[in-house]
């Protein structure tokens, strides 16, 4: 069986005060029952998360595919730099903010990069001009930052909770869906 991911990740390659923010948001959504309090292994990896609760169905568009009875269920929260991206959805492009040209057929050293925190921008192979990653269009979407809440095998999440959370942390924010 496979799984999929939702995760919601500020445009922002280094959010300040990252793990502070990931406190306030997990408060929040234990508060509203959407999660669990404690951590179990309900995520996928080494890590634990935050397993799934009911007040997950007033945040979701279809509560009847909520994943109650899968082991693999929960939020996993992450206060690192990461990549978000789609898994085995490629790439298809990522469109320059200057020159509109896709670089995605291009190497991909720049995520090197990025990663290894060298650098929060990229330079374009086709008008040498340099840009933060997050102003780069990914399609499909990918994230980039060291702060983000991935919601393992749930539903779409509803439009009125997304702009909530984006609220909450101040800035743009993308949603990055991942099929593993």
């Amino acid at each position: 069986m496979s799984s999929h991911s939702i995760s919601i990740v500020p445009k922002q390659s280094e959010y300040p005060n990252s793990k502070s923010k990931a406190k306030e948001i997990l408060d929040w959504l234990i508060s509203k029952n959407i999660v669990q309090s404690h951590l179990s292994d309900c995520i996928l990896g080494s890590e634990n998360g935050y397993a799934i609760s009911k007040g997950a169905n007033d945040i979701t568009e279809y509560t009847e595919y909520l994943p109650f009875n899968l082991l693999t269920n929960g939020l996993e929260i992450t206060t690192k730099r990461q990549i978000f991206h789609t898994g085995q959805n490629e790439m298809d492009a990522c469109i320059c903010p200057n020159c509109k040209e896709n670089i995605a057929s291009d190497v991909w050293d720049f995520l090197d990069d990025w990663f290894e925190h060298k650098s929060n921008n990229l330079i374009c192979n086709h008008c040498n001009q340099e840009t933060e990653i997050n102003n780069y269009s990914f399609e499909p979407q990918w994230g980039f930052s060291n702060l983000g809440f991935t919601f393992w095998n749930w539903p779409e999440l509803k439009e009125d909770f997304i702009e909530e959370f984006k609220e909450i942390l101040g800035v743009e924010i993308c949603i990055v869906h991942t099929h593993i």
